[in-house]
């Protein structure tokens, strides 16, 4: 599994700010770098290969290397490269803001910078290069439509094993168990906001996770999977925590991310997640989705709900490979645009930067 070293820093937490879903592109972004919650927002813009994940890597060294905490944001197609770097004790967000997570300042020049690194490439050596730019780019783009298709068509399917679960829920008893578990493990001293952030993503490497929440989590409450029904149950546990303005970090599910696949309660320390594949590490407690399903309906309904699961695991695994030539095309893009730059006036860029940033 290959993803940016940023996220192994000192200091540093890996999450993703978006993901390729059943519903298509998924953005965090307006959450994850809301103006409102900095005092300067960096929004770096430039084609592919002009440095922007090179430059967010700087500067995540120079915050490990001066001993803050920051969040190190993945890109969800590329999870080799960065979309992002908060540093929220300096109130600081720098970030990628180009397609398909474009961004603009809201309030331009009080909050909000841009810094355009295509200002440092040679344009005639990319004319030179039109033909083959538009048949990459042409290419890239149908690669990615063609995944975002089998996505779609994955996430039918794995909603429809899920509404058959719904239907057979004990809904009163899973809230009970979902409301002991909270009285159980969560003090609830302190109070807050939710945070959202991906922890899987489906990109040109594969389906890619980071372990972030797992080597914070002091306890571990891993759910069953069942066929899907440990995403219910995770519904109900985030409804209950939201109603009583517990502070959680809470991750969507990448296919279905109305599903939440972990949420992290950080005040005590307290992981609750989907297992994955029913597959649970020692010391974990674990909570057996299968005792709030009433077993008739699923009974009855059972070799369609196998159909519609085999469906979903192929057309996922077909979408990974039109998103794999997805990237092979990218990284043909990034090569002629890397011929045309001027890494010089990047690096000038950087250091200009980072003075603004740590002084």
């Amino acid at each position: 599994m290959e993803l940016h070293h940023a996220i192994k820093r000192r200091g540093a937490l890996g999450f993703f700010a978006s993901a390729n879903s059943a519903d298509g592109f998924y953005s965090l972004y307006g959450e994850a770098y809301n103006e409102d919650d900095f005092k300067r927002l960096y929004i770096l813009k430039g084609g592919p290969g002009t440095g922007k994940s090179t430059l967010l890597d700087s500067l995540a060294a120079r915050a490990e290397r001066d001993g803050y905490e920051f969040e190190t944001l993945l890109c969800s197609s590329d999870p080799a490269s960065l979309d992002g770097i908060i540093i929220r004790s300096l109130g600081i967000a720098v970030i990628d803001g180009t397609p398909p997570h474009s961004q603009d300042p809201r309030y331009p020049g009080v909050c909000g910078e841009i810094i355009n690194l295509g200002e440092f490439w040679d344009g005639g050596i990319l004319r030179r290069e039109r033909r083959e730019l538009e048949t990459l780019f042409s290419q890239k783009t149908e690669s990615y439509a063609r995944a975002y298709r089998l996505l779609s068509a994955s996430g039918i399917a794995a909603r429809d094993v899920i509404r058959a679960y719904e239907r057979a829920e004990e809904r009163e008893k899973m809230e009970a168990a979902v409301g002991r578990l909270i009285k159980q493990l969560i003090r609830r001293e302190e109070t807050g906001p939710t945070v959202r952030r991906f922890l899987t993503a489906y990109s040109i490497k594969g389906k890619v996770r980071v372990d972030t929440l797992e080597r914070a989590a002091k306890t571990t409450v891993t759910v069953s999977r069942t066929h899907g029904f440990g995403y219910l149950y995770m519904r109900t546990l985030y409804e209950a925590s939201a109603s009583q303005n517990i502070r959680m970090t809470a991750a969507p599910d990448a296919l279905l991310p109305e599903f939440y696949e972990a949420i992290y309660y950080p005040d005590d320390g307290v992981l609750v997640k989907v297992a994955d594949d029913d597959v649970y590490e020692a010391g974990d407690i674990r909570v057996n989705c299968g005792r709030f399903i009433k077993n008739e309906p699923i009974r009855a309904d059972r070799a369609k709900l196998r159909f519609s699961k085999k469906a979903s695991d192929s057309l996922t695994d077909e979408a990974l490979i039109s998103l794999s030539d997805a990237g092979a095309t990218h990284a043909k893009i990034e090569e002629i645009y890397k011929g045309a730059m001027n890494f010089d006036g990047v690096t000038e860029t950087e250091k200009k930067l980072e003075a603004a940033i740590f002084g």
